[in-house]
């Protein structure tokens, strides 16, 4: 496999050009992404929904063939979405689940070309036949992607990822695994231009009939159960699946990040990285379907500090970099600094520079 790294139209969103000078001062006037020293980013909105429209701004300009959309409130029927946003080269944006907000309207109108679709992640329930409607009224053709749960959505995303010989199961009740998964699978691969892999759900330490039903009749050539919880679901030391479970959500992401090097899954380095909160959810999701599209890693931070693991994964992934001839050249951070502080904000910039 190879990294298909991609030049991310982030500086074009940038409103301020001087914010663009090395060592300039960073541009927080108003939510967007704001460079604060040279090739480290902060990707941020004022909420979780305007996170991932600064996210989905690389797409400007009717950059997008598709656009995910999932509902705001919980991550349950996007955990798997990164792999199938990357595959259909798109953002991933949430809204509330009974109302297509304006401002989401806007920035699908942005992204994404004629034409192009806006899958719904989840039911009724989930994303509401008003959302689906005001979408239509847009002007774009729609696709629901629903299971009967969780899992069973995880499951129809896969099915949308037919060339995809990789899987990765993680917990359905928790996000910080599937986040970190989720960037990973979703890079696509130089030769079929489609997402290298898709994400399960555990039902906690069991895989649960509907996974475990879908995992029989497909065949992946790799398969990693990632964290804890997923390692218990599988089989702790079963036969043909890799195992990448750390102490915590911070090392998990780690493990999963050091994949991104070029003895590991791919024959290049990665030269982006991608760190969001651990504590939190949204920031990461969005994160992770962009991180996907650029062939980088999705990595956690506690919000006061970086944690070891995460600045010894950045470490890792530098050393890889070196030893190909390249750097690591972007760092984004998604989040203002409520979700990620300044203090980790910088020891993340210090640890790729």
């Amino acid at each position: 496999m190879r990294l298909r790294p991609r030049t991310l139209g982030l500086a074009a969103a940038l409103a301020v050009s001087t914010a663009l000078v090395a060592g300039g001062a960073p541009a927080t006037a108003s939510p967007g992404v704001t460079l604060k020293a040279a090739e480290a980013y902060r990707v941020y909105g004022a909420d979780r929904v305007g996170t991932a429209i600064a996210a989905s701004t690389s797409f400007s300009s009717q950059g997008a063939d598709s656009v995910v959309l999932t509902r705001s409130d919980t991550f349950a029927d996007a955990l798997a979405g990164a792999p199938l946003a990357s595959d259909k080269s798109g953002p991933l944006l949430m809204t509330s689940r009974t109302a297509l907000q304006p401002e989401v309207a806007a920035a699908i109108k942005n992204v994404l070309k004629p034409g192009g679709t806006v899958y719904l992640l989840g039911d009724g329930n989930a994303l509401s036949a008003g959302v689906e409607s005001s979408v239509k009224a847009l002007g774009f053709p729609t696709q629901r992607v629903s299971g009967s749960d969780r899992f069973g959505t995880a499951v129809e995303i896969a099915k949308l990822l037919p060339q995809a010989q990789t899987v990765s199961v993680v917990t359905g009740w928790n996000f910080p695994d599937g986040l970190a998964a989720g960037a990973l699978m979703g890079v696509q691969e130089e030769t079929t231009k489609h997402s290298i892999g898709v994400v399960l759900l555990s039902d906690g330490g069991n895989l649960g009939s509907t996974t475990q039903n879908y995992l029989g009749s497909r065949t992946f050539a790799t398969k990693l159960a990632i964290g804890g919880t997923a390692v218990t679901a599988v089989g702790r030391g079963t036969s043909g699946w890799a195992q990448l479970a750390g102490n915590d959500r911070y090392e998990t992401a780690g493990l999963v990040a050091q994949q991104f090097t070029s003895n590991a899954f791919f024959k290049d380095a990665t030269t982006i990285v991608g760190v969001a909160t651990g504590e939190n959810w949204p920031d990461a999701l969005s994160g992770s379907a962009l991180m996907a599209y650029a062939g980088g890693p999705m990595l956690l931070t506690a919000k006061g500090s970086l944690p070891d693991s995460t600045k010894n994964a950045i470490n890792v992934l530098k050393a890889d970099a070196s030893t190909n001839g390249k750097s690591i050249q972007n760092v984004l951070v998604f989040g203002d600094q409520n979700s990620v502080s300044d203090n980790a904000y910088n020891a993340v910039v210090a640890a790729a520079g």
